[in-house]
């Protein structure tokens, strides 16, 4: 039985282009520390300035605006606790949305709940994003920084991000971004957005697993989470790995050439998979249908359970994931959509599938028909 992997918002394989360029560096030829002053040294800081000025000109950034770091969670969690650490003396109030990541959502617990911050959590609508109202009533004299992901990982709804932007710039607040889930498939330009800060990771956009970077704006203040280096101008220390790097960058090109196309491809793949299984009993729909990453598609089956359609859809060949984290052998219904309004007899029946590369025009009849098998039989 073929197997179809629609699980790409939780990673994505390693492109082959993109092992081809790391070969090099992880192979035994290449030894050098690139804090070394030798020519074995002085060859992979090469690389590295290299890919950073590569990456810095196709977000439409300065070289040294890019931090590399070694995850999404990494970048998250340094521009968070960096940023408000760094500038605690205007004020400590912070705001996010109910609907972030938990890299997020649990930086922002740690710095309320240790370090005397205040924190606003943004409520979300039934559509899956905040209302640019909200935000304005929620900024005060003391806030000092906003953290609103560019694409929900779980729904695909996208936020108003050049809105949220404006409204941060007006009164001079600093703007993270969690971008994880846009990368490869939105074009990202911080300036556009007017973003002080943005998290990416590689893997997602079929690059290495353990490789992350934090674009943080020319003159911005951030107080490093580690000790022990000068690596990336003293704001995160530890040897660069320089084939996680290159990775990187060239799996971040290759995305940027291909979104365009890619994303046409797959917005109507999920079209037509919604169209093929939107008849099934107790179905609902979760999340904006147009503003979306062009490749998610989240449902939800009413009475049914995330565990057990899980388990039944691996079976059936198909790998996806829930709405729901399994917790120690219990079901947790999906925070982003009890965020929207989501019943939980409804969330804790949901899937989200994901598409990427590798899934075919011609794979689409059979996904849907064991889709349709799977659910049928649970009932």
């Amino acid at each position: 039985m073929n197997r179809y992997y629609l699980d790409h918002n939780a990673t994505t394989p390693l492109d082959s282009r993109v092992l081809e360029v790391m070969l090099p560096w992880l192979q035994s030829g290449a030894t050098g520390n690139p804090s070394s002053v030798h020519s074995e040294g002085r060859k992979t800081r090469a690389a590295i300035d290299f890919a950073r000025e590569r990456l810095a000109k196709r977000i439409g950034a300065k070289p040294s605006e890019i931090i590399f770091t070694a995850g999404g969670t990494e970048s998250n969690n340094l521009a968070i606790l960096g940023l408000a650490r760094a500038h605690a003396h205007r004020g400590k109030h912070l705001i996010t949305s109910a609907g972030e990541h938990h890299a997020v959502l649990h930086a922002f617990d740690y710095l309320q709940s240790h370090e005397g911050y205040e924190v606003t959590v943004l409520p979300l609508n039934s559509a899956g994003t905040i209302n640019i109202q909200d935000l304005a009533n929620a900024i005060r004299k003391e806030t000092i920084l906003v953290s609103i992901l560019s694409s929900n990982n779980e729904t695909g709804v996208l936020s108003p991000m050049k809105e949220i932007g404006e409204l941060c710039s007006q009164h001079q607040l600093f703007f993270h971004t969690d971008a994880v889930q846009s990368a490869g498939k939105e074009r990202l330009i911080p300036s556009e957005w007017k973003v002080t800060a943005m998290s990416l990771t590689a893997h997602k956009f079929y690059g290495p697993q353990g490789a992350g970077l934090l674009y943080l704006k020319a003159g911005t203040a951030l107080q490093s989470l580690h000790l022990g280096g000068s690596q990336e101008n003293q704001r995160r220390p530890g040897t660069e790995a320089v084939a996680a790097i290159t990775g990187f960058v060239e799996a971040y090109e290759i995305a940027q050439q291909e979104f365009e196309g890619e994303g046409k491809r797959l917005f109507d793949f999920t079209e037509r998979l919604w169209n093929g299984i939107s008849d099934l009993p107790g179905i609902q729909r979760n999340g904006d249908p147009v503003k979306r990453l062009p490749n998610t598609l989240n449902v939800s089956f009413a009475h049914h359970q995330g565990e057990e359609l899980l388990m039944g859809l691996d079976l059936a060949g198909l790998a996806v994931s829930s709405g729901s984290a399994c917790m120690v052998g219990s079901v947790q219904t999906s925070h982003v959509l009890q965020a929207m309004g989501v019943p939980e007899s409804t969330a804790q029946g949901t899937v989200r599938f994901s598409m990427g590369r590798k899934t075919a025009e011609a794979d689409l009849p059979e996904i849907i028909n064991r889709i349709r098998t799977v659910i049928l039989s649970q009932r």
